[in-house]
């Protein structure tokens, strides 16, 4: 069986995909049975001719034209962003082609429309690459889940923001610090907003809602944080407390509502989430009835991700039908409601009756103190108090803080972090 490609953006992945494809034609072949043929090749940077040269394939700069063509079966989009990549994959779809995508921003933003097209049309819309890169997790999930519940979501889904909050860690080194090793080893973009302020975490948990809960949220309504405010403190108190920080996406399943977010996390050390170093990811998962499950790898880079590109072109090649989840109306739950337990730093003048005064704050609004440390001694100037409290209403919170960072006695903002104990 001959199933001809092609391919659309030649960065990393697409460049990958493209060697890998006609390096592992034999085996795949040997495998499966199928001839897989890349068609054509497109980028609109004329340089990458020299790809196609290499690898003896027609070369393009017209994405239309790879569309157009009634040769080609499977159109695998590698550009990223959200234009023109949805006009491509619209288009595609229209004509009745398959698809392959690892676009996570134009997926969690056009995902119900790109599904419902494909639907129409009964073509397949593969995306397994969109969501921890190597690891096959979209597969395992709606395959070898196909018959359980899954009722919570722990995800470290972002290398960049792992390797950074592993390196502060490690090296005792600023964020800023980390961020700049980050962008040398090529894991940060020079201006990495997208990883540090979660947006990038936020469009793959998006994509894991729809898989698991059939809801695509609204963005705009998922809580989310960066780990931009994010101290060295933080990170060595989080350490004596047998904790470590890591940027988690969350969601949990709780009768007819889904709890979405993207925040830093404190979670106990000797946990396997927490042991997820430099820029691996990691998926913990509660299912019912398969229980708990650990997904973990590397999850990014032009390599490990084409080998799961290469899955889904494999897949929608022997006519699977690709993942199709129906829609569920379930209601997402508001931050304000959730309740965690927490870390909380302020930054406090050394004299008598500060602690009361913050104690007195937390307990009207029903907040209960679980521990707390005066960092150091420095009588008449502003010293670091952690506390740690039992599990209290996130509205709660929020205007305790309000009320606390109010104080004269307190050097504002004071740092929060949720705990999740799992």
């Amino acid at each position: 069986m001959v199933k001809r490609i092609g391919i659309i953006g030649l960065g990393n992945v697409g460049e990958a995909v493209a060697h890998s494809l006609k390096k592992h034609a034999s085996l795949i072949s040997r495998r499966t049975g199928l001839k897989l043929e890349i068609k054509s090749l497109c980028d609109k940077e004329k340089r990458k001719r020299r790809v196609a040269e290499r690898l003896c394939v027609p070369f393009t700069t017209q994405a239309l034209s790879l569309i157009k063509d009634p040769d080609i079966h499977i159109i695998v989009e590698l550009i990223g962003g959200i234009q023109p990549a949805r006009k491509f994959i619209m288009e595609a779809l229209r004509r009745k082609k398959n698809v392959v995508t690892a676009n996570k921003a134009l997926l969690a933003t056009h995902g119900r429309e790109i599904f419902s097209l494909a639907k129409k049309k009964k073509k397949a819309v593969g995306f397994e690459a969109s969501v921890c890169g190597a690891i096959p997790l979209i597969k395992s999930i709606s395959q070898g889940l196909v018959s359980c519940e899954v009722r919570k979501i722990y995800g470290i889904l972002n290398g960049t923001t792992n390797y950074i909050l592993y390196k502060m860690g490690k090296e005792k080194i600023d964020f800023a610090a980390a961020v700049a090793q980050a962008q040398k080893k090529g894991l940060a973009e020079r201006k990495p907003y997208l990883d540090i302020e979660g947006t990038d975490t936020l469009h793959k948990l998006t994509i894991l809602s729809y898989l698991c809960f059939g809801v695509w949220p609204s963005m705009q309504k998922v809580h989310t944080e960066g780990i931009s405010k994010i101290s060295l403190l933080d990170i060595l108190y989080a350490e004596e407390l047998n904790y470590r920080v890591k940027l988690l996406a969350i969601a949990k399943k709780d009768r007819n509502a889904i709890d979405l977010r993207v925040h830093p996390t404190l979670i106990p050390i000797g946990h396997p989430l927490s042991e997820t170093s430099l820029s691996y990811n990691a998926v913990f998962l509660h299912a019912y009835p398969a229980g708990q499950l650990l997904f973990y790898g590397e999850g990014a880079g032009g390599l490990p991700t084409s080998s799961s590109v290469i899955s889904d072109i494999v897949s929608i090649s022997l006519n699977e039908k690709g993942i199709m989840r129906r829609e569920e109306k379930l209601n997402l739950k508001n931050v304000k409601d959730v309740k965690a337990r927490y870390y909380i730093r302020f930054m406090a003048l050394d004299r008598p009756g500060v602690l009361a005064s913050i104690s007195k704050i937390l307990a009207s609004l029903k907040i209960s103190i679980a521990s707390v440390t005066q960092k150091e001694r420095k009588k008449g100037k502003f010293v670091p108090i952690v506390m740690l409290t039992h599990e209290a209403r996130e509205e709660s919170m929020r205007k305790a803080l309000a009320k606390i960072d109010h104080l004269p006695v307190i050097q504002s903002p004071s740092q929060t972090i949720r705990i999740e104990d799992l």
